[in-house]
């Protein structure tokens, strides 16, 4: 498949957003407190209640550490090591006797499990893996590393750069370039006929062009002509304040690349990022689960979902599914098995 960004992708001007999608935001985050403080938060009508489903993967098990103990030298659990985490069961519930699959790899009894939970799930329950992905190495996060927290938070997030480097919708660096192939080899190795790891059935991106980077870097070659990336508003870092934050117009990012589907209702201008107002941890988790309801809506959807987005994201997706925090290092990687069950 052919690469979809150019050498220089063009920088965004201002945004609009078309009246749907504002319409639908506002109703979240008003029930959020988004847009008033004196506001008292309302519980949002979800489609689904979530939860991890623990024991499959060493990311969900209090025993494995997610970051090493030496907080300024931080050594992120590696999970190319570890087959992407996998518990290799003993068992499943669907398998028979041992010599019906004592010649299949632990991926393929576990995509054999997922497959089979349908008929045995009572209804309205369903269940998804999703395969979370952290952008590579930004600009911004250079920055911050570089002025310290305390002072990118007070000021340097607010400008668009500081007359060397540029962070306003940031792009990758060389290295996170290289972090994003990186993820892409082992992806590489572990969709091979050895390890046989199912491929995702919907991809999904945040517009902020680190990720569209990301994932082309990551992705390109593994989905197929007829499955293209989707981009997603409601998959994007914590919005506000920051300018590495707010995305480019509809026109850029369909330039940058052309052949990914944007999402209907998506708007040129981005009048979701506010310069006064960074979102709530609360508000953040509205839409990811507004998100999450558009995935698990669609029963006929595929169980193995790729999303590429950000550490606030990542961590907004796990709180609302109610998973153990996880930080994931720029360019790393984690999965997260899923129960949605459907609220009358």
């Amino acid at each position: 498949m052919p690469k979809f960004l150019s050498n220089t992708p063009p920088r965004g001007s201002s945004l609009y957003i078309s009246t749907i999608l504002l319409s639908i935001l506002a109703v979240l985050y008003l029930a959020s407190g988004f847009f008033s403080a004196t506001t008292a938060p309302a519980k949002p009508d979800n489609m689904f209640d979530y939860q991890t489903v623990d024991g499959y993967f060493m990311q969900s098990d209090p025993a494995t550490d997610p970051v090493g103990p030496d907080e300024k030298y931080p050594v992120y659990f590696d999970y190319t090591k570890y087959n992407f985490g996998l518990i290799a069961a003993e068992h499943y519930p669907n398998e028979g006797n041992q010599i019906d699959y004592k010649d299949r790899t632990p991926w393929q009894r576990f995509t054999s499990f997922l497959n089979a939970l349908p008929a045995t799930s009572p209804p309205g329950t369903q269940y998804r893996l999703l395969y979370l992905a952290r952008h590579g190495e930004g600009y911004h996060n250079v920055a911050e590393a570089f002025y310290g927290t305390k002072a990118w938070d007070e000021k340097w997030s607010r400008l668009d750069g500081n007359g060397t480097s540029v962070w306003s919708d940031a792009h990758l660096t060389a290295v996170g370039e290289q972090q994003a192939r990186d993820a892409g080899r082992f992806l590489t190795k572990q969709f091979s006929s050895e390890v046989k790891m199912p491929l995702p059935g919907e991809w999904y991106v945040s517009p902020l062009t680190r990720c569209l980077e990301t994932a082309n870097l990551t992705w390109d070659g593994f989905n197929g002509s007829s499955t293209k990336p989707i981009i997603k508003e409601m998959v994007r870092e914590v919005m506000g304040e920051h300018t590495c934050d707010r995305r480019s117009s509809r026109t850029v990012i369909h330039d940058t690349v052309p052949e990914w589907t944007i999402e209907d209702g998506f708007a040129e201008e981005d009048e979701l990022w506010r310069a006064d107002h960074r979102e709530t941890w609360a508000e953040h988790d509205v839409r990811s689960r507004a998100f999450l309801d558009e995935v698990f809506a669609n029963e006929e959807g595929s169980k193995i979902v790729s999303v590429t987005a950000h550490s606030g994201t990542i961590a907004s997706l796990l709180r609302v599914t109610g998973h153990r925090k996880f930080p994931l290092q720029t360019g790393g990687m984690m999965p997260i098995f899923v129960k949605a069950t459907r609220n009358d």
